[in-house]
């Protein structure tokens, strides 16, 4: 039984190097399907975990930006503004 929390792995994909950060469990099982993988494996492999690493971004600022977005709805109604116009006549 190693330490517990997060370790990470860096792992050599295609056009980038990912550092993966999991449990030891997942990270020796990851470890065990890139060194007993054939070559075809290890490209789809890569393949896959650069795919899910770029959709990962994607999502990630998604979300802050619906964030952001939900943030500045309730900013605006906290305080309602209107635009001044034309003053009222007086009688």
């Amino acid at each position: 039984m190693g330490k517990r929390g997060f370790k990470s792995l860096k792992v050599k994909l295609v056009s980038t190097d990912l550092t993966l950060y999991a449990g030891s469990r997942l990270l020796g099982a990851v470890q065990d399907i890139i060194n007993n993988a054939r070559l075809y494996e290890g490209v789809k492999l890569s393949q896959i975990m650069e795919a899910v690493y770029i959709q990962g971004q994607k999502d990630g600022a998604k979300k802050a930006f619906e964030q952001i977005d939900y943030h500045l709805a309730l900013a605006k109604k906290a305080v309602p503004h209107k635009r001044p116009g034309q003053p009222r006549k007086r009688k």
